[in-house]
């Protein structure tokens, strides 16, 4: 009997813009399925440190937890910079590196250009060489865990943001300020599949997939030999998909989601492994 992995990213439950805030609103992502994967931005773990009544870090993390034992498949949760410490895992290379998996603020060395925070994000990334090369797993856990630590340091430095006090509008008003913000951000998109396809290169890694999220805005490029799949994210908008691997087959299916409401779409790529 063939297994079958579904990996999808950026639910960012927690956050108002996030249309899950029912953690039972995501058995439907585990249906079916032998292994799931989380590519970072899970839950809002970096916002736990403030003082706001309605949203404890530690236990929302307990109460995903609980909810993923009923499921019944293997879950790996992956890091990303709004859930720096949700596990130790910062990347996946797997079906005998084929595919690799990882949230995508390890493709910047700012981690998020289009942030608010992004004085504070650019003051600690000092840490980083965005050049940095490596020959080992250790090697790129270590350069990933490094955009974790900035994204942690720079948002204590910012404890006036915390995305779940605002609505929706007011989110997207926050971070629309400043004007430049749009084009911070349409540059993000231009350059994920070259840095995707960078950072795994300097890592010693030949992937045929490179699987990310982060920016939110889902698409597939292919660069040379290899094809980048950004999964989108679990707000309104712009989308979201995930990817189904089966036998030797990777599909990229659409993601519907309404408020506490997903379900699993149409194939919209598919890919031979």
């Amino acid at each position: 009997m063939s297994s079958k992995i579904r990996i999808v990213s950026d639910l960012h439950v927690g956050h108002r813009a996030s249309v899950i805030d029912d953690l039972a609103a995501l058995a439907p992502l585990a249906e079916g399925v032998d292994w799931l994967i989380f590519n970072g931005d899970t839950l809002e773990l970096k916002y736990g440190d403030l003082d706001v009544d309605h949203y404890d870090a530690i236990r929302e993390k307990q109460r995903f937890e609980t909810e993923m034992q009923k499921w019944g498949c293997k879950v790996s949760v992956i890091t990303g910079n709004h859930d720096p410490e949700i596990s130790e895992i910062h990347s996946l290379n797997i079906l005998d590196g084929k595919v690799f998996i990882t949230h995508g603020d390890g493709l910047f060395p700012e981690i998020a250009p289009w942030s608010s925070n992004i004085a504070n994000l650019r003051k600690h990334a000092a840490i980083i060489d965005p050049e940095a090369t490596g020959k080992t797993e250790q090697d790129l856990h270590d350069y990933l865990h490094l955009h974790k630590l900035v994204t942690s340091r720079a948002h204590k430095d910012d404890k006036k943001y915390n995305p779940t006090l605002w609505g929706k509008l007011k989110i997207f008003l926050h971070q629309a300020w400043p004007p430049t913000t749009p084009f911070r951000i349409l540059k993000s998109w231009r350059e994920v599949p070259y840095r995707a396809v960078s950072l795994a290169e300097r890592f010693g890694l030949s992937p045929k997939f490179i699987v990310v999220g982060h920016t939110h805005k889902p698409g597939i490029w292919k660069r040379g030999q290899q094809t980048v799949i950004n999964l989108g994210s679990y707000f309104p908008w712009p989308g979201s998909r995930c990817i189904d691997i089966e036998e030797n087959s990777l599909s990229v299916r659409k993601i519907h989601k309404r408020q506490n409401d997903i379900r699993i779409g149409q194939v919209v790529a598919s890919f031979e492994l």
